[in-house]
């Protein structure tokens, strides 16, 4: 915007003063000596407004951040029944930023007053020395009416280039930081480029908040046509040894790496990681991002998702995916790098989360790679370390390999179920709109007030200024002109304060609804919870608490404001105009239905929809950005990133071609504006002229018309763009309006003492294919319900149903005998918690994430967190941490293993006072010993509550456990990951998938 601007300041004024001095070179002397007033006032308003800029820039960083962890923690909020809670929180930083922006605004928006003030007073100087000029003789009507009509557009480009340039203050102060992350110096790495060989010699690593190394002084090798298998127990650094494999760990700030690493040629990596990212739409996208390059790209992709299982999902969003059929699409990418020439592989917990048979397919499929291929991989999974060549024991002290022997594995195929998910809501996009705008209604209706009365000024001013050049050259004495030159300064300065009041009070009412929107919009996340998972997912949570918040606040004051200013200026001036002269009323009715309605009808006719299709695309290209910067380190190690970026820059293209065409039509239609109101000033003269008009009012009906160019113009933009406020006000729509919420009787609020099932069958809204069903089983306090069964057969639904976040589609659902359906289950979620697999750790502290478990009122003292943190294992941890639970965990629990951050979320969820508690897969990431002992003490912990277990594996399984197994339909269990003697002969209770 302001290279434009500029471009035009020096240019337009330059040709319009030099035509202004062949006619009158007074004139041109006295704009010569104002125009300096304005650069002057826009560097002093300038200076003052790039530190607003800078504090408002970082308290959107600051809400940025905040969005993004209640993002990746909604499902986490939503197990413990916290989600709801977090609505003050939200409210407050986003009432901060509101303000830090109002500040911005209005020192923006006081340097665009001065800017008006002084072009409307060099304007009116002009106007006044023309007029008495007039009167005196020295001057012709034509020199006066030519001078008048072009010193205003001389004063145009200098507005414009004040507001571009304020608005250019947000892109210079976001270039700045850009760039000083881009010219930061470069880390030193410890990876040196090899032949054949991984050799890794004395690497230590030491986070600044430990008090011991987390590696110190390992050496080992890792040759190709071997498996080498990092052993340890959980938090002993197999994590954190691929991550400095994959050059994604490297000296800095809070961690220091040392030692050597020699990679095997420059680093052709194909990295499983243990918490998998995604960027694609679709799984098969997914698939191809890392698939080599040529014509069987695609045959590629597919054959690998039929032999993982997962040929029925290539059309589904990975985001949707049980986190097992993630852990197999994930590995899936590592088959697909191989197949493109990497011959380094690195792979952290390959089988964690998976069943049985999908376990061994994964392990068939690793073996088959090793010919050729250095393979390192870490795992808890007894049969995975089996198939090891040669094994690195992590246990402290100095390590060394052991050559072990490989065990063969044979290809099984893998079963699984896909749920697809519905959304209930309906779009409404006018009702939304009301309740979007309803809490500043005042303000709305005060700010479309102040709007008119400054577009009816600028007229009046326009129309005043022709009749006092008209009536000055008949002479008359000068008195008669005294009241309309101070009419001309009264509008002139009406014009600028109207204008500057409208811009403030409408940006404040608009970004105070969004404030609400946002609340409204995170309340009914938290409210439809676990029932919709793609609403749990963090990319579909950003889309609605970022991107539809960020466009409706920018359409709505694109359209809303200018449509109701721009029509009510249009009618009262129409309707002015035509008592002056009734005889040109049919003109200007006709103008009025070009202007006000064919010329923005046009445009919406040329856009064809291009308007939309930018905001579309312009929303999927931040959404596959943001995915792009939480998957960067997986992008980068797989040598993949320079793909994304290259879909990234193709969709910004596309975007910029809908952005040229949605140009293109709102230039059409702002051509017929100009063009309407040009030829009805010119239509006007003679029929204001036969009527025996006095030529003072015959200048008024000439000019007003021009002078309704600006009101206009902003109108046709506004209809325009209204086709993208419905779509995105249809998206709010769908996920605040949920009639589920407010239809159904609440259920009460009390003790839960028992849950049953009988004959529940589990389905989506919005779909037809039934996910589990024929679910029979009962449980009370002081029990356990185990469920199992493969990945992506429907362990995730049914705990949604008994969350009370989806009704069974067939079946009953009871809570202390009570049949739930057709009611609330939402006072009962106090009652609940819930830990899903992989529950996210917010970038905090230890404290700050265990003090997530209960309200402010009811919260844990540090004796309290200390014993459930040792309860679970992580006596050894807190031992390490010299700032105790104060400790920063870091971004997605960086800072902590994968058994660690397991671990921490099973405490967190211990510490609520839920009477139920389900917990999905708490021993994933935990070697042997730590699980067995993590379900002890989970037996000990919950020995009062109704537990309801999701497993694989068979750790703490007791006989009386009752059984769900929905992968099985016979009385057996079977496929177990690790079977204990305990749990051989135990019989299910029902269940078929």
């Amino acid at each position: 915007m302001f290279l434009p601007a500029l471009v035009t300041a020096a240019t337009v004024p330059a040709l319009i003063v030099a035509r202004i001095l062949l006619a009158d070179w007074l004139s041109a002397l006295i704009i010569v000596l104002t125009v300096p007033l304005i650069p002057l006032f826009m560097v002093l308003i300038g200076i003052r407004t790039q530190e607003r800029v800078a504090e408002a820039t970082t308290e959107l960083g600051r809400l940025s951040d905040h969005l993004i962890e209640l993002a990746r923690g909604l499902p986490v909020l939503v197990g413990l029944g916290r989600a709801r809670e977090q609505v003050a929180a939200l409210r407050a930083i986003s009432d901060s930023h509101r303000q830090k922006t109002m500040q911005t605004l209005r020192t923006a928006f006081l340097s665009a007053l001065a800017l008006e003030m002084i072009a409307t007073i060099s304007v009116a100087l002009v106007a006044v020395v023309i007029g008495v000029r007039l009167v005196a003789g020295d001057l012709s009507l034509e020199v006066g009416l030519l001078v008048l009509i072009l010193a205003p557009e001389c004063m145009t480009p200098f507005r414009e280039i004040g507001a571009a340039f304020h608005a250019s203050q947000d892109g210079r102060e976001a270039i700045t930081r850009t760039r000083a992350i881009l010219d930061a110096p470069p880390q030193r790495t410890v990876i040196e480029s090899g032949a054949g060989l991984v050799r890794v010699e004395n690497l230590s690593v030491r986070y600044t908040d430990r008090s011991a190394d987390t590696l110190r002084d390992l050496s080992f090798d890792a040759p190709r046509g071997e498996i080498t298998v990092l052993d340890g127990r959980s938090g002993t650094g197999k994590s954190t040894v691929f991550r400095v494999l994959a050059g994604r760990l490297v000296s800095g700030d809070d961690v220091t790496v040392s030692g050597r690493v020699g990679a095997i040629e420059g680093g052709r990596l194909a990295w499983l990681p243990q918490h998998p990212h995604t960027t694609a739409e679709t799984v098969l996208g997914e698939l191809l991002l890392y698939a080599p390059e040529g014509p069987d790209a695609g045959h590629l992709a597919r054959d690998v998702l039929s032999r993982l299982g997962l040929a029925h999902l290539a059309d589904a969003d990975p985001s949707l995916v049980s986190p097992g059929e993630l852990r197999r699409l994930a590995f899936g990418r590592v088959l697909l790098r191989v197949a493109a020439g990497a011959n380094l592989v690195l792979l952290d917990e390959p089988t964690s989360q998976l069943d049985a048979v999908s376990a061994r397919v994964v392990i068939s499929e690793i073996v088959a790679m090793k010919p050729g291929i250095a393979v390192i991989v870490a795992s808890h999974d007894p049969a995975v370390r089996a198939i090891g060549d040669r094994r690195v024991p992590l246990s402290g002290g100095v390590r060394h390999e052991t050559p072990v022997e490989a065990a063969a594995e044979g290809d099984l195929a893998v079963r699984a179920v896909r749920a697809r998910v519905g959304d209930a809501g309906q779009a409404h996009p006018l009702r939304e709109l009301r309740a979007v705008l309803r809490p500043v209604a005042g303000r709305i209706l005060g700010t479309v007030v102040l709007g008119t009365l400054a577009a009816l000024f600028a007229l009046s001013l326009t129309g005043l200024s022709g009749w006092l050049i008209v009536r000055a050259s008949e002479h008359p004495p000068i008195m008669y002109l005294l009241v309309a030159i101070v009419g001309v300064r009264f509008f002139g300065i009406g014009r600028a304060v109207f204008r500057y009041s409208e811009r403030l009070v409408g940006h404040s009412a608009v970004f105070s609804a969004l404030t609400e929107l946002r609340m409204r919009l995170w309340s009914a996340l938290a409210a439809k919870g676990a029932r919709s998972r793609d609403l749990l997912t963090s990319g579909r949570t950003l889309d609605h608490l970022v991107r539809d918040v960020d466009q409706v606040r920018d359409l709505s004051i694109r359209v809303v404001l200018p449509m109701a200013i721009g029509t009510t200026t249009l009618v009262i001036t129409i309707a002015a105009l035509g008592v002056i002269a009734p005889v040109a009323l049919p003109l200007l009715l006709a103008f009025g239905l070009v202007g006000g309605v064919a010329a923005p009808l046009v445009a919406l006719w040329a856009d064809a929809r291009a308007s939309r299709s930018h905001q579309l695309l312009a929303s999927t290209v931040l959404r596959r950005f943001a995915a792009m910067l939480g998957a960067a380190d997986e992008l980068r190690a797989n040598g993949v990133d320079g793909r994304i970026r290259r879909q990234l820059a193709r969709l910004d293209g596309e975007a910029g071609v809908a952005a040229r065409r949605s140009a293109w039509a709102l230039g059409l239609g702002s051509a017929i504006v100009v063009a309407a109101c040009a030829l009805t000033s010119v239509l006007v003269l003679p029929l204001a002229a036969s009527a025996g008009t006095a030529p003072g009012l015959v200048a008024v009906l000439a000019l007003v018309p021009l002078g309704l160019i600006d009101p206009l113009l902003d109108l046709v933009a506004a209809i325009q763009a209204s086709p993208a406020l419905r779509e995105v006000l249809g998206r709010v729509s769908h996920t605040t309006a949920d009639p589920r919420l407010t239809a159904r009787p609440e259920f009460a609020l009390q003790p839960i003492e028992s849950l049953g099932l009988d004959g529940v069958a589990v389905r989506w809204p919005g779909t037809s294919e039934v996910v589990a069903q024929d679910v029979t089983a009962e449980v009370r306090r002081g029990e356990w319900l185990v469920v199992t069964g493969p990945s992506g057969s429907g362990k995730s639904s049914l705990l949604a149903v008994l969350l009370g976040q989806l009704e069974p589609a067939a079946g009953q659902y009871r809570i202390n005998g009570w049949d739930t359906a057709g009611r609330d289950l939402a006072a009962l979620a106090p009652r609940f918690g819930w830990c899903p697999q992989d529950g996210h750790l917010f970038n905090s502290t230890l404290r700050a994430n265990l003090l997530l478990a209960r309200p402010r009122e009811e919260a844990p003292d540090d004796a309290e967190m200390t014993a459930v943190l040792r309860r679970v294992g992580l006596g050894p941890l807190l031992d390490r941490l010299p700032e105790g639970l104060d400790t920063v965990i870091g971004a997605e629990a960086g800072h902590l293993s994968g058994g660690e951050r397991q671990r921490v979320a099973v405490a967190r969820t211990l510490m609520t006072r839920a009477d139920v508690i389900l917990i999905d897969e708490p021993t994933a990431h935990l070697d042997d010993e730590s699980a067995e002992s993590l379900m002890a003490d989970l037996r000990v912990a919950l020995a009062n509550r109704v537990t309801v277990l999701v497993t694989h594996q068979a750790y703490g399984i007791r006989n009386g456990d009752a059984r769900i197994d929905l992968g099985s339909t016979t009385t057996e269990v079977r496929q177990m990951r690790r079977v204990l003697p305990t749990a051989q002969s135990e019989l299910v209770v029902s269940g078929a998938a």
